[in-house]
């Protein structure tokens, strides 16, 4: 346990440090009622049920984003998406017919250069809606999937973060079924 000198020396650090947010002030409180005014008229004037937006069976009853109302919505937030891969597992064993693909990316968004969120996305073969069976063989045929399944892990975080930068969460779910 430390000795008094040592908290009186700790707690003068942390009087000293400035604080890294201000209170919320009134004009903040309007600024951020205009941000959700603006999402909300933009939301039911130009996104597009069934290309920008939709409901998927055995989600739920609340509302998915598509890639389409993700893009439209970093327009409008004037956000910059970046990827990086994160990992990344690419196993081919032709012998034994059997091929694994497991890519997981992040996604940042950015506005005027600083990052304001970020959301990680993962796909890989083994989902249902990959697995596919060559009828004359038997055997499994994935060779095809490959860019689908890394191009879905970029989608995942995309659509991801643009949920949480933009506050979408109260008009929609993630794309969980894609």
């Amino acid at each position: 346990m430390a000795n008094n000198s040592e908290i009186q020396v700790i707690n003068k650090e942390l009087v000293n440090v400035p604080l890294k947010f201000n209170l919320l002030e009134d004009e903040d409180i309007e600024q951020a009622n205009v941000v959700f005014d603006a999402m909300r008229q933009y939301v039911k004037r130009y996104l597009v049920e069934k290309i920008d937006y939709g409901t998927i069976p055995y989600c739920g009853n609340k509302d998915v984003l598509f890639k389409a109302g993700a893009e439209k919505l970093i327009r409008l937030f004037k956000l910059r998406p970046t990827f990086d891969l994160i990992d990344k597992i690419v196993d081919y064993d032709k012998e034994l017919f059997h091929y694994h693909y497991h890519y997981h990316y992040r996604c940042s968004l950015y506005r005027y250069g600083d990052l304001v969120g970020q959301c990680d996305g993962i796909a890989n073969n083994k989902e249902k809606k990959f697995t596919r069976v060559d009828k004359s063989t038997g055997k499994m045929n994935d060779f095809s999937v490959v860019n689908t399944v890394c191009k879905m892990a970029q989608k995942r975080s995309l659509v991801g973060s643009v949920l949480i930068v933009c506050g979408a969460s109260e008009y929609f779910t993630q794309d969980l079924e894609d």
